[in-house]
């Protein structure tokens, strides 16, 4: 998002004082360093935190109007949101405050909802629960991955904030509202791999499969190892077949049973760097009907 977001208002020729590089193990540092130096802007950073005092003093020394947050894994102190005249504006994946968290898009998918958005919104000294300023909302596609939603979200959030930023150069000033109060689903980061259970219902398990797609594993064990579920169809329909059973194999078709329906891989990953189509993968390790994967 940051990448993305950045590029955006470059194109537009904003007056961007300074870029702040993210955690040096951040996969995206090089890249907006690099796009950064490009655009002959200025780049800080902080050592292991934002709230750093000497960050902090470099961000004041800049005397910005305001600041944008993407994909910051960091809570900012006060004094650090008030380094800028009004404040930062955080760029968030979702319709908050639904999906408060590191990884909406994940949550999104794998919960079964309908419909998404974007929010942007003022930091504050929290994760994701600060003042609305805007929000876009739109439908998910049927079979929408976790990849698919991360790219147009991070596409469209560039766009509301650059409308957002053009009109706070106009009139000097944002206008925005508290979130609402009460329970509502939220978005918590994902570590390691996640696993395939065939006694879970099929929709559950096909929501799982392209939450996950392409940055996390979904997993199952064949033959005493593991593969990774990539994409693929499903269909519910009662049986009496054993949950994970390789029910139907043919040369380009696979059939799974689930606990109240079948699930038909397309793409399989087996092994570090062996991704296959079905019909390869049916080819090179010939899965046989009544095989169990667990």
């Amino acid at each position: 998002m940051a990448v993305v977001c950045l590029n955006k208002l470059i194109s537009l020729n904003m007056d961007i004082a300074a870029v702040v590089l993210p955690d040096k193990t951040n996969v995206s540092r090089e890249s907006i360093a690099n796009i950064a130096k490009k655009a002959n802007i200025n780049i800080i950073e902080y050592q292991n935190t934002p709230n750093e005092p000497e960050f902090i003093n470099k961000v004041k020394e800049l005397n910005c109007d305001i600041g944008v947050i993407c994909s910051l894994n960091h809570k900012l102190c006060k004094e650090l949101l008030e380094s800028t005249r009004d404040g930062f504006i955080n760029c968030h994946p979702s319709l908050l405050p639904k999906y408060r968290g590191a990884n909406p898009y994940f949550h999104i998918i794998n919960n079964g909802e309908k419909a998404s958005g974007i929010t942007l919104h003022f930091a504050d000294e929290s994760f994701d629960t600060g003042n609305i300023i805007i929000q876009e909302n739109f439908p998910l596609m049927e079979k929408e991955t976790m990849g698919m939603l991360f790219s147009r979200t991070n596409f469209m959030t560039a766009d509301l904030l650059a409308k957002t930023l053009l009109r706070y150069q106009r009139e000097g000033e944002i206008q925005s509202w508290p979130q609402g109060e009460g329970e509502y689903p939220t978005a918590p980061g994902l570590k390691g791999d996640l696993f395939i259970n065939w006694n879970d219902s099929i929709i559950k398990t096909e929501r799982l499969i392209r939450a996950s797609n392409p940055f996390f594993n979904v997993l199952t064990n064949f033959r005493g190892g593991y593969i990774r579920i990539v994409t693929g169809d499903y269909k519910i329909e009662k049986h009496n077949k054993t949950p994970g059973e390789i029910t139907k194999a043919t040369k380009d078709m696979l059939k799974i049973a689930a606990k109240d329906g079948f699930y038909m891989p397309n793409v399989i990953q087996a092994g570090t760097w062996g991704i296959y189509s079905i019909k390869e993968f049916i080819e090179k390790f010939n899965p046989r009907e009544k095989e169990l994967l667990r």
